[in-house]
């Protein structure tokens, strides 16, 4: 399958390295765009507008990581930090937007009573997407 732009969402957890480098080899083939994006997910209590200096600060050293990933991976990706109430709504605005024809989301390995759990941003995503969708968890810790 030859994919034109794959948008990954990052969210800081351990699995964001291996999630770009997998985009980078997806991308390849098709010399596909990438681009990453960070959603700072703002309170209700507080405008949309609002500058959350930290937040901001975190997001842009997570993107600019990811760009050294990805170079080092041997490819190139755009980034953007976005604010919005809810990460899902953001990603899923994105990628329609920008004509995604791919959305790969990441899944820490993690587990609630006894079950792995899917957070409520890749299962938005997953529902919402209006395009193809590559959810890629992390293996279980041994």
């Amino acid at each position: 399958m030859a994919f034109q732009r794959i948008l990954v969402p990052l969210a800081g957890t351990a699995i964001d390295p291996d999630l770009v480098r997998l985009a980078v080899a997806l991308a390849k083939p098709s010399k596909a765009e990438i681009l990453a994006v960070h959603v700072i997910e703002v309170r209700w209590n507080l405008p949309l507008d609002v500058v959350l200096e930290a937040e901001l600060d975190h997001g842009e050293e997570l993107l600019a990581g990811a760009a050294k990933v990805a170079e080092q991976a041997g490819g190139h990706l755009q980034t953007e930090l976005l604010q919005a109430r809810e990460a899902s709504a953001a990603i899923v605005d994105t990628a329609r937007e920008r004509g995604a024809d791919l959305v790969l989301v990441g899944m820490p390995y993690r587990r609630r009573l006894g079950r792995t759990y899917v957070s409520k941003t890749v299962e938005g995503v997953y529902l919402g997407a209006p395009c193809a969708v590559l959810a890629y968890r992390q293996e279980e810790p041994r």
